[in-house]
């Protein structure tokens, strides 16, 4: 399933708001709970969903966003891999998280309803997907990279739980125009900024698929299991 941010003007204010909204302490998106702005200042950093969370579910959600379980053929575009893990600030891998994703396709467009975008669906694209870390936090999926959506930069809208903390964030890629994504422009610090964009690694996967390196920090997460 697809979800999205074309900035329509309106949209992109709402997410402009909803970001200001964070920035005096209030945790924007599903489930809004009240956080501190320091809390809110650490880790991660905490991100709009958006208006294009998904709102049908695909019936497939598993780690293979490029096929479609009993579908046909392979999505379109650049096929990559993004691995990494969910932690507490002190470095505690978070077991059993739970990451529900979601992007545009190769073209610009999200599987979703409102999404005035023209570019066109893509039938063999799952879209979304929701996975739970291992014992270690670690995670890992195969997608496709998603195309510049309007005035945004290309990146992957995540909503992880873990034990006590929820955070919606969104992972930027390497190598691109961030700071001209006015989302990304608006990050508190440069170290919140760092900490949104996923490192390509070194040497690709076994075929030659680019593998991005990316680890969430929940903060306020606590450091012991079940404290």
């Amino acid at each position: 399933m697809k979800s999205a941010d074309h900035p329509k003007p309106d949209a992109l204010s709402r997410r402009t708001m909803l970001f200001g909204a964070v920035s005096a302490g209030v945790l924007a998106g599903p489930g809004a709970a009240q956080l501190s702005t320091d809390v809110l200042l650490r880790g991660t950093p905490q991100l709009t969903t958006g208006p294009f969370y998904p709102v049908l579910r695909p019936l497939d959600e598993d780690s293979d966003l490029t096929i479609i379980r009993g579908g046909q053929g392979v999505a379109k575009g650049r096929i990559i891999d993004v691995a990494g893990r969910v932690l507490a600030e002190a470095g505690r891998p978070v077991a059993r998280a739970k990451l529900d994703l979601w992007q545009a396709n190769a073209f610009g467009r999200y599987h979703h309803p409102a999404d005035p975008a023209q570019a066109p669906l893509d039938p063999a694209f799952q879209g979304a997907a929701v996975l739970t870390t291992d014992s270690d936090g670690r995670f890992r999926f195969r997608t496709i990279l998603p195309a510049p959506y309007g005035n945004r930069a290309r990146h992957i809208h995540f909503d992880v739980t873990g034990q006590r903390r929820r955070l919606v964030t969104q992972m930027f890629f390497p190598g691109e125009r961030n700071e001209d994504d006015r989302l990304f422009h608006n990050i508190f610090t440069q170290a919140q900024k760092q900490a949104a964009v996923a490192r390509l690694a070194p040497a690709p996967t076994g075929k030659g698929t680019p593998l991005y390196l990316w680890d969430v920090v929940l903060a306020g997460e606590p450091d012991k299991p079940g404290a």
